[in-house]
This record gives structure tokens, C-alpha cells and sequence, in this order.
């Protein structure tokens, strides 16, 4: 739940979809796309998938991350095998930079954000830490834009079309969790409850009233949600159509991405950025909430997991080599 964010995933990823930074990574092979994956139905842009890779069942899932994330973009796009090659090798090459300048600078921003969680954590505390988190980001996607440029430049328009229906599958799950249809919070409630257990455990009387208040707070905040993910979706097939049509070079293409992803990190309608803003610090205000409100056992269970983040981070990081600025 600490790290659980929307910001840096919708920030990022082409998809901007259900709130959390440290979102599972699964794979669905073309061979069993019937399977649900635990990336939850979400196009993962290269980048992206990258560091959403780096950050969950860490050494495994990095370790591997080339074999994840080709099937993760294979299942949104149906890539023939030397798509799939390109992704690979990207991914791969993306990944040893990523290992020898980032990881350092991952384990260091964890290391203090457990230190935080045993004193007072306000509401600029957690919007600090997701504004790390989302440069750390951007640093990636900046890094990045050019490969996915290259892959872009090689999908046809039956491609485009798969992954058009995927994002609609996606979203009609997302509605049903996100969006009430009989008025009542019970089942945002209930997910985020689900959510802050995953880093607290159960959580006590205190704060569960926490997250009842603050989802009451904001009844219509899942329904915006739904229509700015799928306006940040329609956006990102736009531009997939445009590069399509156009045929630019890789440099112009990495340049639309990188203006895309900027776009998804402040938006430049004033209503609209001022309202992404609104919904981020809403969400930091709960975090600290529950952190102030957790019992000492608790605060060790977060405290543990951000550690146990943290040295995995240091470790594969030496792995690769002697982590360098």
C-alpha cells in the first residue's frame, strides 16, 4: 500500500489503468491466452513493463523480465516473431542499463521510506516519495522511448485493432471494480482494504474507517478514474494509428511517445491536471493516515517488506556489476 500508487504506473505505462506502483507482472503466452495474467489486463508500454518488472517478485521477475514482457506485449499485440525478437533484445538491452544506473538509486528511495514509517508520516511525506518514484520513472521512459518507437513503427493495423480490444476487455473488468452501479462504496472499499492489507496485514477498527471516510469523500472518484484511463488509452491508440499512417522516423515516433508520457505525468488542460493532483494527494493523505494509525506490528510488517524491496534491489544490482551514476 506504501508504494501502491497511481502515479507512477499511470504516469508511464500506456495503459494507466487501476492505482498501484508495484503491480504484478504476469505473461500470456499465444498458446494459452485464455489464462488471466496478474499484469491485470493492462498493455504494458516497453518501458514500463521494464521497471513494473523490476518492481514485484524482484529477482525472479527481473532476472527474467525479456521472457515477461515480450509475452506480456505479445498478448496485447499478437507479435510475430521478429517483433518479438526486437522486444526481446530491447528489453535486454534496457535492462543492463537499468541495472548498472538505476537499481542503486531504487534501493537508497526504499531504504528511506522504511526509516520513515516507524515515526509520524504526513501527507507531503508519501506525495515526496511518489514524486521520486515517478522521476525514477520518467528517467526509464525517457530511456526507453526509442525502442518503443521502433516496435510501434512495426505494428500493422490488425495489431493495433488487438490491442484496442484488449484494452476494452480490461476496462469492462476495471468498471466493474471501480464504478458502483447501485450507488454504494462497498466494493472500492472492500479493494482497498484488500490493498493496504497486502502491506499492513488486517488492518484494525481505526483504519478501516480511515478508507470508508476517505472513498466517501470522493464518491465519484471511480467513474473520473474510468474516464481519464480511457481517455489516456484512446491518446496512446491515436498515436499508435498516427505512426502507422505517418511512418515517421524512430526519432520523431520516440519524441510523440516522450510528449505522451509527459502528458500523462501533468496534463496540460488546467481542470484536468488540477483534478489528477486532487486524486494523487487524496491518496497520499490515506496512506499516511493508515501508517499513523497502524499498530507496531504493522509498522514492522511494512518496515520488513520495504527492506526485504530494498536489499533485493542492492542485490541485483551487484549482480550486474558495480552500480555506476
Amino acid at each position: 500500500m506504501f508504494i501502491r500508487n497511481e502515479d507512477a504506473t499511470k504516469q508511464a505505462a500506456v495503459d494507466a489503468g487501476h492505482p498501484s506502483i508495484a503491480t504484478r507482472v504476469g505473461a500470456d503466452s499465444r498458446r494459452d491466452r485464455g489464462q488471466p495474467g496478474s499484469v491485470r489486463r493492462r498493455f504494458l508500454a516497453l518501458s514500463m513493463a521494464f521497471l513494473v518488472a523490476a518492481c514485484t517478485a524482484v529477482k525472479v521477475g527481473y532476472n527474467n523480465a525479456d521472457t515477461l514482457i515480450t509475452h506480456s506485449v505479445d498478448s496485447y499485440f499478437d507479435l510475430d516473431d521478429e517483433q518479438a525478437e526486437l522486444v526481446r533484445d530491447r528489453v535486454r538491452e534496457l535492462q543492463r542499463w537499468h541495472r548498472r544506473t538505476q537499481l542503486a538509486a531504487y534501493s537508497e528511495l526504499i531504504h528511506r521510506a522504511q526509516m520513515r514509517v516507524g515515526g509520524k508520516v504526513t501527507t507531503a511525506d508519501v506525495l515526496g516519495f511518489q514524486h521520486e518514484i515517478n522521476g525514477l520513472m520518467a528517467t526509464v521512459g525517457e530511456r526507453a522511448a526509442p525502442d518503443i518507437a521502433q516496435l510501434s513503427a512495426r505494428l500493422n493495423a490488425g495489431q493495433i485493432d488487438h490491442f484496442a480490444k484488449k484494452l476494452a476487455d480490461s476496462n469492462r473488468k476495471a468498471r466493474r471494480e471501480l464504478v458502483s452501479t447501485d450507488g454504494s462504496d462497498e466494493r472500492r472499499v472492500k479493494k482497498a482494504i484488500e490493498r493496504a492489507e497486502e502491506w499492513f496485514g488486517s488492518l484494525n477498527r481505526e483504519q478501516v474507517e480511515l478508507v470508508r471516510a476517505s472513498i466517501a469523500a470522493r464518491p465519484d472518484a471511480g467513474q473520473w478514474w474510468m474516464t481519464e484511463r480511457e481517455r489516456r488509452q484512446r491518446d496512446a491508440l491515436t498515436l499508435l494509428r498516427r505512426i502507422a499512417a505517418e511512418k515517421p522516423d524512430e526519432a520523431t515516433a520516440a519524441r510523440w511517445w516522450r510528449a505522451y508520457f509527459a502528458e500523462l505525468a501533468e496534463p496540460r488542460d488546467p481542470e484536468r491536471r488540477a483534478r489528477v493532483l486532487q486524486y494523487r494527494e487524496q491518496n497520499a493523505a490515506l496512506i499516511a493516515q493508515l501508517i499513523n494509525a497502524a499498530t507496531p506490528v504493522q509498522r514492522a510488517t511494512v518496515a520488513k517488506k520495504l527492506r526485504g524491496y530494498a536489499d533485493d534491489f542492492t542485490t541485483l544490482a551487484t549482480e550486474g556489476g558495480k552500480p555506476s551514476s
